[in-house]
């Protein structure tokens, strides 16, 4: 007796779900032969098979690449009342694919009166082999909509050739077809090509709109990108989205104040006619960021005055504030009243400041309480916090015990065995210093290089450590040398009372990588 008639008699398959789950079963631990005799078998049981039938036993047959069990298997697909169903439809699309006919693939295709993006990639995946460039074009002509989400989606996965091939190929872009397509080259880092495309979409019919500008605003504050962000801000002026736009007016406060330029923030903010909750935060929160502590808190209280209710994220501003400038007491209010007077709970991201604020502060043992008292498990961030404030203080005790929690919680993540590792050499402890090295061999964690981005006449020069591949960097690392040994010369370097072979790497990787 075969092993699927034996399957059969010790299940005893009584229904199409019962025979969809052992068919499912045997694709999915690698046996589409089985698979197949199974749905053989359930056929001449008497047995119809379902819209759920057909994927997987499309799928036995792209991973056999059989094309006449392929054949067998659509002719019951069209014979079915499921040959309609956009999933079979996109199982057999692909099942063809894999069986490189992309000439059936195509057929199906082509009769499938609904499409998704799946169906979609699974045809254009085809379209990747050698010879089908002509039907890829004649393809993508079809269907605009489908294309856009398909541009939206391969950007949002990191595939920016892919989006961009499908945009080089469309016949018909609509305003929803550049802005998916600037989105997916801002939210890349990649300024000046998302640049190069907004001048392109201008020479064409088709008028940018509020989310393309947004999208660009957006990538500017995120890539710190001040002199684009200036002639954005310049053309939103000029289209008429600047003018009495609270949704426009609050992106660019955020954009030059993520950008450093909090002045033009500011600008913006004074002469807005009509400020929302989100615009006052974000004035807050960009002086927060740029370190201008006393200007946030003085806002906070303007706010208030003007009764406007803070929400979270407000109040995470102002504890960033507080944080930094060290108002402990400040602090503490507007961590307490967030419950007891506007009813929001504190988030991980609030405790986060506290910790840090009691870290600063030196209130180690009080920060400790704090996080072993939260409602929510705290998450590595928190944990982190506690442990930098550590090594400030020196408190090894204390540090140990964040250390065993953040190893427990990202046991692959090197920077807390760093420092702890530092935190033992600065108290002399090498056992404990040698134990945290070989944790690290034996979990084979590793560091990995820092990175850092600057604009330099609208070009991002991108530096990582121990790469000196820049057309520039003789003259760059040259000059950085000269910096580094003025530094020292003045005493302003920050001093360490220690120096181990685990820092003098570190400090040597940051002063010829990361600057």
């Amino acid at each position: 007796m075969s092993l699927v008639h034996r399957r059969l008699n010790r299940f005893g398959l009584s229904s199409v779900s019962a025979w969809n789950v052992q068919i499912r079963e045997a694709v999915n631990r690698n046996d589409p032969a089985e698979s197949l005799l199974l749905f053989r078998e359930m056929k001449r049981q008497g047995f119809e098979p379902s819209n759920l039938t057909f994927p997987f036993v499309a799928k036995a047959c792209a991973k056999l690449a059989d094309i006449a069990y392929s054949k067998m298997v659509h002719t019951h697909v069209i014979k079915s009342t499921f040959w309609s169903d956009v999933f079979v439809g996109t199982a057999t699309v692909d099942m063809f694919v894999k069986c490189n006919r992309l000439d059936y693939a195509c057929k199906v295709f082509d009769e499938m009166p609904e499409r998704d993006a799946t169906t979609w990639n699974a045809m254009l995946s085809g379209f990747c082999q050698p010879g089908y460039t002509d039907k890829a074009f004649s393809l993508f002509h079809q269907d605009t909509e489908a294309i856009n989400t398909l541009i939206s989606m391969y950007s949002k996965s990191g595939d920016i050739s892919s989006a961009r091939l499908l945009f080089d190929v469309m016949s018909s872009r609509t305003c929803v077809s550049w802005t998916v397509m600037i989105s997916g080259y801002t939210e890349k880092g990649d300024m000046d090509e998302a640049l190069a495309l907004f001048r392109a979409m201008k020479k064409t019919e088709v008028s940018p709109d509020l989310v393309t500008l947004l999208s660009l605003i957006s990538g500017c504050g995120k890539f710190g990108s001040l002199e684009i962000g200036r002639w954005v801000d310049a053309r939103a002026d000029t289209y008429g989205f600047k003018r009495d736009n609270v949704m426009v007016c609050n992106a660019l406060i955020d954009m030059y104040s993520k950008c450093g330029s909090v002045t033009e923030a500011r600008d913006i903010f004074d002469n807005m006619s009509e400020k929302t909750v989100v615009t006052w935060t974000t004035m807050i929160a960009g002086y927060a960021l740029n370190g201008v502590f006393l200007k946030a808190l003085e806002l906070f209280k303007t706010m208030i005055d003007l009764d406007y209710k803070p929400n979270h994220i407000t109040l995470l501003a102002v504890l960033q504030a507080c944080a930094h400038s060290g108002s402990l007491e400040k602090g503490w209010e507007c961590f307490l009243t967030m419950k007891e007077v506007y009813n929001i709970n504190p988030g991980l991201e609030h405790y986060s400041c506290m910790v840090d604020l009691l870290g600063r502060k030196g209130k180690l043992e009080e920060a400790l309480e704090l996080i072993r008292s939260m409602s929510c498990k705290p998450d590595a961030g928190i944990w982190g916090a506690l442990l930098s404030a550590c090594k400030i203080h020196r408190n090894v005790k204390v540090a140990e015990q964040v250390a065993e929690c953040l190893f427990n919680l990202e046991p692959e993540t090197a920077a807390p065995y760093v420092e702890m590792a530092n935190i033992y050499a600065a108290a002399g402890m090498w056992d404990g210093f040698a134990r945290i090295r070989s944790m690290m061999k034996v979990r084979n964690v590793k560091k990995y290089p820092g990175e850092s981005v600057i604009q330099v006449d609208g070009k991002s020069h991108t530096f990582t450590v121990g790469e000196r591949d820049h057309a520039e960097h003789e003259t760059i690392y040259h000059v950085l040398d000269g910096l580094s040994l003025f530094a020292r010369e003045k005493h302003t370097l920050h001093k360490e009372t220690y120096v181990t072979p685990l820092v003098t790497c570190i400090t040597t990787n940051t002063l010829h990588g990361e600057k």
